[in-house]
């Protein structure tokens, strides 16, 4: 072992007695001088003609590539545009959609999503979308809920605002034997207006005849289908039915505002499924049922908005948005689990039982 340190050590000192003679000889030959300075005025040319070559080239390539990412954002911009028919593309997020904010102004954002379950306050479920409204995100949140924690069990009590109500929405919980709590819009609007009218001859006041395919207005006049037509916009079917003793109605313009004073009704898909919820929500125990909802998710909002202070997104994309969203509802989570863990080990203490956490 000393014999090998010995040659090791012979070895160092002869690089480093090198090293001090030929920085010795160039001491000697340029003095202070260094690098670019040691070159005659021939080499320095050469030299600056060489960067000036090198520059030029660079500044083409950077052009080149600036032109081409732009062209690149532009055809992505494009294809938002036919992908999704909105007049309107950002060039800096070209996946974001212009939403209108609770102060009425348009902003570009996404329109993020969660679902929380009503004993522990725990986010089960949680997305971004570019939808400016709700109503087609249910299911995907149904789906999302059922994949992190397995298959509802029937009859699980779901509430939602009236963002998500649609008939297709209802007959999908009902398909799925789960128990719906979802306001009508208009009802919302009623309940927000200080003075509601009552209209008789609104659609709510029409009986149905399911033998023969008829409503029956409130002065006891039919109303047959005429066809069945599809709305593109709030992708759904609906079944138009026509009056047929309108013109002898002394109520007529009371009824309709048509022109040939001719009552319309367009009914849409699931309406039966419809009145049926309307119907339950009616009653003291849906109110009280749903009345909790504003307990249970709008304190977790609360919470990652003013508590964790997040308002806005940071980066940009859907994909960067959504895995940005998802770090939030975690940190969330783990808030609510850390809290509920200290109280139930407190809890433990005192009552002198062993208390387990889970989701």
């Amino acid at each position: 072992m000393e014999e090998v340190l010995r040659v090791i050590g012979e070895y160092v000192n002869n690089e480093l007695k090198k090293g001090i003679e030929v920085d010795k000889l160039e001491d000697e030959h340029f003095g202070n001088c260094r690098g670019y300075d040691q070159l005659n005025e021939s080499g320095k040319y050469k030299v600056k003609a060489v960067v000036a070559k090198y520059i030029k080239q660079v500044n083409k390539d950077n052009s080149n590539d600036r032109k081409k990412e732009i062209e690149n954002t532009v055809e992505e911009a494009l294809e938002e545009f036919k992908k999704d028919s909105i007049e309107k593309v950002s060039l800096t997020d070209n996946e974001s959609r212009f939403m209108k904010n609770k102060k009425g102004v348009f902003e570009l954002a996404y329109n993020s999503q969660i679902t929380v379950d009503h004993k522990q306050g725990i986010i089960v479920a949680n997305d971004i979308c570019q939808d400016r409204t709700d109503t087609y995100q249910l299911k995907p949140q149904i789906e999302l809920v059922e994949e992190n924690c397995g298959l509802l069990k029937e009859g699980t009590k779901v509430c939602a605002d009236s963002g998500y109500y649609s008939g297709n929405n209802i007959h999908y919980l009902n398909d799925k034997k789960l128990d719906p709590y979802i306001p009508e819009q208009k009802e919302v609007a009623k309940q927000k207006s200080e003075k509601v009218e009552d209209n008789r001859f609104d659609t709510s006041n029409f009986e149905y005849d399911e033998e023969n395919d008829e409503f029956i207005c409130p002065e006891n006049k039919r109303l047959k289908f005429l066809y069945e037509g599809y709305e593109k916009e709030r992708k759904r079917k609906y079944r138009l039915y026509k009056g047929t003793e309108c013109k002898r109605c002394e109520f007529r313009k009371n009824c309709t505002k048509r022109k040939d004073e001719i009552r319309h009704l367009k009914i849409a898909e699931f309406s039966k499924e419809r009145k049926q919820l309307a119907d339950k929500m009616e009653t003291e125990e849906a109110k009280k049922i749903y009345g909790q909802r504003k307990q249970v998710v709008e304190p977790v909002i609360g919470n990652y908005k003013e508590n964790l202070g997040f308002r806005e997104f940071l980066t940009r994309g859907s994909k960067s948005v959504r895995n940005e969203f998802n770090l939030v509802c975690t940190a969330a989570n783990l808030r609510k689990i850390w809290i509920y863990s200290n109280k139930n080990e407190i809890i433990g203490r005192e009552n002198g039982n062993k208390w387990n956490f889970s989701l």
